[in-house]
């Protein structure tokens, strides 16, 4: 075979194999209750990804993401995915929402916290299967199973305090009223999506599906009535 036709050959291959891949469902995750849930299905819609969503627990969704099980994930920041098998096995997308993480307090209570970053001296409150930044400066740690689980517990005083986002802490007490409170800014947070690595074409078509869907506004429209329409319906924490 000459030179010719071996490239005609290996062109034909990767062109078949494109099509392939392009005629697959690809695995996303299901996001359930997230606020978040119809901005991914519609970055998933705009990005002309035929997905296959597949619901699982946090942290089962963790492991299938890096043996390529799940293709496409979301919600989250890099400081959330940062063990060494995922580091070698995630893209990260662009940012397509940025919140703000603060501390949540117990309502009526005293402390003293100069810096929130340093929590070595308080009971911290976790959901199981997240990673928090600066959390070797956490004291204690109370772990539950949900976030919902984890207000419970600050309220009860079995932790001193948690993180959560003001928009899922707002969104919660308007379900679910507990005595806590609002407390400081803990840190700022860009909220990607990733592809796992064994598919790298579907970065750009993710990417440019995020920058389409923020400066159309769809991204806020979708957000603002997802929380809206979660906190009228009382959906389950």
């Amino acid at each position: 075979m000459n030179l010719i036709s071996r490239l005609v050959c290996t062109v034909a291959i990767l062109a078949v194999s494109s099509l392939a891949h392009s005629a697959e469902p690809v695995t996303a995750s299901r996001l359930g209750d997230s606020v978040f849930r119809d901005v991914w299905h519609a970055i998933l819609n705009e990005a002309g990804i035929e997905a296959k969503l597949i619901a699982a627990p946090r942290g089962v969704r963790r492991d299938m993401f890096v043996r390529g099980e799940l293709v496409l994930d979301c919600c989250s920041v890099e400081a959330w995915r940062n063990r060494a098998d995922e580091i070698e096995t995630q893209l990260w997308t662009v940012p397509f929402f940025y919140t703000v993480d603060h501390l949540i307090l117990q309502a009526g209570r005293r402390y003293d916290i100069p810096d929130p970053l340093d929590l070595t001296a308080f009971k911290v409150g976790i959901v199981q299967g997240f990673t928090y930044k600066k959390d070797t400066h956490f004291g204690d740690v109370i772990s539950r199973v949900s976030l919902g689980e984890v207000f419970e517990a600050v309220a009860a005083g079995e932790a001193d305090l948690t993180i959560a986002n003001h928009q899922e802490f707002r969104r919660r007490q308007k379900l679910t009223p507990l005595p806590l409170v609002l407390g400081p800014e803990y840190h700022r947070l860009g909220l990607r999506a990733r592809v796992h690595n064994s598919r790298p074409d579907l970065l750009p078509r993710v990417e440019a599906a995020i920058k389409r869907l923020n400066a159309n506004g769809t991204i806020a429209r979708l957000t603002g009535a997802r929380l809206r329409d979660m906190s009228e319906r009382g959906e389950p924490q």
